[in-house]
This record gives C-alpha cells, sequence and structure tokens, in this order.
C-alpha cells in the first residue's frame, strides 16, 4: 500500500518512474503466472466462514465519527492493514456497497511488479495476492495487454489512435500502454488518451501520475485537444456524448450496475434492490456512443466466488455475469464478435467490436 501512496502523491518522482518502469517490464515482458490455485481457493472458502462469524455491524449510536453502515471485525481491525481498513469503513453511506477505487483497488497492481511482491508484508500477500486479489492482477495485466496491442496495431497501420478509459481504476492501465508507445518510438501527436471518471479525487491523483512521469509530464493536454494524454472529472451519464474512440476500457464497472445478470447479491441474500438512477444497459449505451464502429471495447465479466462473498460480508454488492450475459448485454449497443484474453477464477477480459449500424 505505501508503494500505491508512493505512487499518486506529490513528489516522489524517481520512485515513481521506477514502479512503472516495473509494473511495465512485469506486463509486457513477464510470464504473469496464472489464477489462484487449489489451496488458495480453499484458503478463501476458510477465511469466508471465519469472516461470517466474526463480523458485526455497528449500532449507529457505536460509530461516533464513523458514518452509518460500518462493519466490526476483530481480526481485520487488529491486522491495522489500510485494505482491512477501507472493508470495514466506507468513505460515506451511499458508497458503502462499492469497493471503493483508488489505493484500495490499485493494491493488488503492486504486486504485480517482482520488486514490491518481495517486500510485501504477510498481510499484504493475505489481502492483496488472495484469490480476488490475484484475480484483479490478471484483470489489470490482460486489460493492458489488450489495450496496447489494439493501439499498436492501429498505428502500426499507418493510422492515429483514440483510448479512453471510462473510470480511473483503468487509467493506471492506459498510462502504461501510452508509456510503452512513446518509448517504442511512436508519435505522440497520433496518439490521444483520456482517462475520466466521477470522483475528482481519482482524477486528481491520477494528473499527480501524469505529471511525474518523463514519457506523460510535457504530453499532457486539455481534454479538447489532440494527441497526448489527459486526466478529467466526467459523468459518463451526465455528459453529452462528445469525441468517438477506437480503444474504449470500462473494466470493474458494470458489476456494480443492474441488468442482464446470472446472480446478484440482493438475490442470493434475499435482500431488496434499491432503486437505481443508471443501469448496466445505459451504461452500454453510453459506451456505443463513444465507440467508433469496428473500434474496441474491453471488458471484464464477474462470476460468484466465495472471495466475492467476504466482500459481501462488508456489505459490497454485485451485480454477477458471465460470458453469455454479458454478450446479451453487450448486443444492444451493437457490440460483437467477443473474443477473450484471459480467463481467472472470477474474472474474463473480453475485446469487443463495434459493429456498423
Amino acid at each position: 500500500m505505501e508503494a500505491v501512496t508512493a505512487l499518486y502523491s506529490e513528489g516522489n518522482q524517481e520512485l515513481s518512474e521506477a514502479i512503472i518502469a516495473s509494473l511495465s517490464r512485469a506486463v509486457f515482458d513477464g510470464g504473469n503466472g496464472g489464477p489462484a490455485g487449489l489451496v488458495q481457493r480453499a484458503v478463501s472458502r476458510a477465511s469466508y466462514r471465519i469472516l461470517k462469524w466474526t463480523t458485526t455491524r455497528r449500532h449507529e449510536a457505536d460509530t461516533g465519527d464513523r458514518e452509518n453502515g460500518a462493519c466490526h471485525n476483530p481480526i481485520l481491525e487488529w491486522t491495522g492493514h489500510p485494505y482491512a481498513r477501507a472493508l470495514l469503513d466506507s468513505s460515506s453511506r451511499e458508497t458503502e456497497s462499492l469497493v471503493e477505487g483508488g489505493d484500495p483497488m490499485n493494491g493488488p497492481y503492486m504486486l504485480i511488479a517482482p520488486e514490491i511482491l518481495q517486500v510485501a508484508t504477510t498481510w499484504d500477500r493475505i489481502f492483496l495476492d488472495s484469490v480476488q486479489g490475484r484475480d484483479v492482477q490478471l484483470r489489470f495485466i490482460w486489460e493492458t495487454q489488450a489495450t496496447y496491442e489494439e493501439a499498436r496495431r492501429r498505428l502500426e497501420n499507418g493510422g492515429s489512435v483514440r483510448m479512453k478509459a471510462v473510470a480511473a481504476g483503468t487509467g493506471l492501465s492506459k498510462i502504461l500502454v501510452y508509456d510503452r508507445l512513446i518509448q517504442e518510438g511512436h508519435d505522440s501527436a497520433r496518439i490521444t488518451v483520456r482517462i475520466t471518471d466521477r470522483d475528482k479525487a481519482s482524477i486528481d491523483k491520477a494528473g499527480r501520475l501524469l505529471a511525474k512521469l518523463a514519457s506523460t509530464r510535457s504530453r499532457t493536454t486539455e481534454a479538447e485537444s489532440e494527441g497526448g494524454i489527459s486526466a478529467e472529472v466526467e459523468d459518463i451519464f451526465a455528459e453529452k456524448p462528445g469525441a468517438e474512440y477506437n480503444v474504449v476500457t470500462a473494466v470493474g464497472i458494470l458489476e456494480y450496475l443492474t441488468g442482464f445478470t446470472c446472480e446478484t447479491t440482493e438475490r442470493y441474500f434475499n435482500l431488496p434492490q434499491p432503486e437505481e438512477a443508471w443501469t448496466a444497459q445505459d451504461l452500454v449505451a453510453r459506451l456505443g456512443q463513444m465507440t467508433a464502429d469496428s473500434s474496441a471495447l474491453i471488458v471484464n465479466t464477474s462470476r460468484l466466488h466465495s472471495s466475492t462473498r467476504i466482500l459481501e460480508l462488508f456489505g459490497k454488492r454485485f451485480d454477477y455475469r458471465n460470458r453469455d450475459n454479458l454478450a446479451a448485454l453487450l448486443a444492444t449497443a451493437n457490440f460483437q464478435n467477443p473474443r477473450l484474453i484471459g480467463s481467472a477464477n472470477i474474472y474474463d477480459i473480453e475485446v469487443y467490436e463495434k459493429g456498423r449500424p
């Protein structure tokens, strides 16, 4: 978690560049390994049972300065680990159902770097290199590799490429891709990257990282500019459709929106389904508007597993989709010809093509 802090805080320029370089080597040149095996999956199931027995909700009178709905677990509190605190205490009652982005979700990415994994603590490995943690790492690796291949193909064919990440959590992937392409000598004027998110704090973090890297700090542009890379606040549901992009990533987003599911947290636990302003189909419609014809959309599935059951113990809620569910959902916006990039215990990464009307 210290690596995440160093990467997204002010200063630490040399360290940040070293982390990005190590991540890049591991993603593009490393073996990457595979998903968690039998032993880790068995530990996950045992952990779920233990945490289920030991987790309770705090009563409103006991929360003090904490937001309503926070949880109590003596084991997690004893560890003092930042990820444990993120599970127990949401930043607000409205975000309790989400695994909030930023540090908690970027933590597993750091363990992709061999140098960081070697010095990781036991609790780092338990929380960030678990079954789900390993799946999150592989999801990130496959997303980044797929984005890079799509972008490089267009550049090598003599064209330009416009890429967009619709959440800052996928922004680190875009930064690695942009850095790799620049290091390979591609003209930055032919590469446009937009990192967007509804959360200003997440965008501010992405902006601080862009300002520290040699490949990006002199190429950071405004949203309206062509060429270069930018990070800006954008509510995908509120903004009017703008320019079209050749490679759009929407990874780790759809599992928080209803529609076209094989299971949901609410159905599994017989909980009431809260009213939601936007559905998965609404998001896909927006993705269709911003993705150019014959261009690529990179997305993930999400399957039931004891690791996600653990997160549900702490109030997180998910909408689960297998590949058939995802195909049916994306077909509503004319996305077709899915190509599987990688498959793990919980997530698959797929690339869809935007069909012509």
